[in-house]
């Protein structure tokens, strides 16, 4: 697991906020991936390897976009995620999986759906812009 800043450190504005990003997958050899393709964008990268290690992150941290696996052992992606949607509404969510015929292609539980072996530039990309839209839906003042 990467070294996670600790929450005094962050600054507490807005604007000054640096993104969390989780990525959670059973296959450490799969975190490693995402970790080295990650590790110069320009957001904290916090790699786990069970679903409840995440539900405990979003609990204590705020966590702008999680990454899970659809096939782990203690909890299917799709529940992960949904159950993350329901204690973080504005956190961003993909799925990441080997077996897309297992995953349900509508609903809630996530946003954007990618299949391994995923194109890494393509993945990067997906993460800034629903980095975007999580900045966007924070700066929203309702009239």
């Amino acid at each position: 697991m990467l070294e996670v800043m600790p929450m005094e450190a962050r600054s507490k504005t807005h604007r000054a906020r640096r993104h969390v990003v989780v990525v959670v997958d059973d296959d450490p050899r799969v975190l490693a991936a995402l970790q080295r393709l990650l590790q110069r964008e320009p957001y904290e990268i916090v790699a786990l390897e069970t679903p409840g290690e995440v539900l405990e992150c979003v609990e204590e941290r705020q966590v702008s976009l999680i990454i899970a696996d659809q096939r782990m052992p203690e909890m299917t992606g799709t529940d992960l995620l949904r159950a993350v949607g329901d204690l973080s509404p504005e956190t961003a969510r993909i799925m990441l999986t080997g077996y897309p015929e297992c995953v349900p292609l509508e609903g809630e539980a996530y946003q954007r759906l990618f299949v391994k072996p995923w194109d890494g530039e393509q993945l990067k990309r997906t993460i800034r812009h629903l980095l975007r839209e999580v900045d966007r839906q924070a700066s929203y003042i309702p009239e």
